[in-house]
């Protein structure tokens, strides 16, 4: 019989690599909870640079989750970390992403996308953000991702997400997704709705660049360029090519106003 042998140990920085390479990866809200929870207890080693990814570029998966965040993580009360090994959020946070999922478009065809106000996980969107601009927590939060699935495109505004935002933040992206096969006219119809609230002075100037991918011609882009009024920087994935008139007009629309506002426009 051949002798056994004891498998070689994977370099720290791998290992590192490889749980950053799937923090960062886009995940479902559920396959995310299933990591997150795994990871606190495959090791010690392992729980310690998941601390390190998962506070310094934050993803809230679920509105519970964004209530633990507040009231034991940025308080250092959790019985998982310890803050004399792990690395804590408050310290070390630089970015904040939110997952936003809904039921696919095309479930039910009595599924009114526009009123639907039950979307996993947008709660906890105005909940955190409410929590953080009142008190001065994550000091080197810079960068905050929102991200839609199989969801509508006037949330952020029938539902007054953004009416408090944190000061320290000068990124925003928001992207847009939807499960393979949704049709593009079911798309298309999507963006063309309006929303029920218009945006008024939301506490936004201090935002320099913002990103918005997946938005096509709906209202969300002008309506946070104008909101923005200290951006520099405007990035979308608007194709310059594009044989849709809408796109054409959007873009060329778009166009003005950065060239107006002195401001630069990057194509994705």
């Amino acid at each position: 019989m051949a002798p056994q042998t004891t498998p070689r140990e994977l370099p720290t920085e791998l290992v590192e690599k490889i749980i950053e390479t799937f923090w960062l990866s886009t995940l479902s809200n559920a396959e995310r909870v299933r990591f997150m929870t795994a990871s606190v207890l495959i090791s010690k080693a392992w729980t310690c640079l998941y601390s390190r990814i998962s506070s310094r570029d934050v993803v809230i998966p679920s509105v519970q989750y964004a209530k633990y965040f507040h009231t034991h993580l940025l308080h250092e009360r959790s019985v998982i970390f310890d803050k004399t090994v792990h690395n804590m959020p408050n310290e070390h946070c630089r970015s904040l992403r939110f997952h936003v999922e809904s039921p696919s478009v095309q479930a039910s065809k009595h599924f009114n996308m526009k009123t639907a106000h039950s979307i996993d996980n947008s709660e906890s969107v105005f909940d955190l953000l409410d929590w953080l601009a009142d008190i001065p927590y994550l000091p080197l939060l810079r960068h905050i991702f929102i991200e839609f699935h199989n969801c509508g495109f006037t949330d952020l505004f029938d539902n007054m997400r953004l009416i408090i935002f944190p000061t320290q933040v000068t990124n925003l992206d928001i992207s847009f997704g939807f499960t393979e096969g949704t049709s593009p006219k079911r798309i298309r119809d999507l963006q063309k709705d309006y929303p029920l609230r218009i945006p008024e002075g939301l506490p936004l100037n201090h935002i320099e660049t913002l990103g918005i991918v997946g938005g096509g011609v709906s209202p969300v882009l002008g309506l946070l360029v104008t909101s923005c009024t200290g951006l520099r920087e405007v990035r979308t994935d608007l194709a310059d090519n594009s044989t849709v008139e809408e796109e054409k007009e959007y873009l060329k629309i778009l166009r003005e106003v950065c060239s107006d506002r002195d401001m630069s426009l990057e194509l994705l």
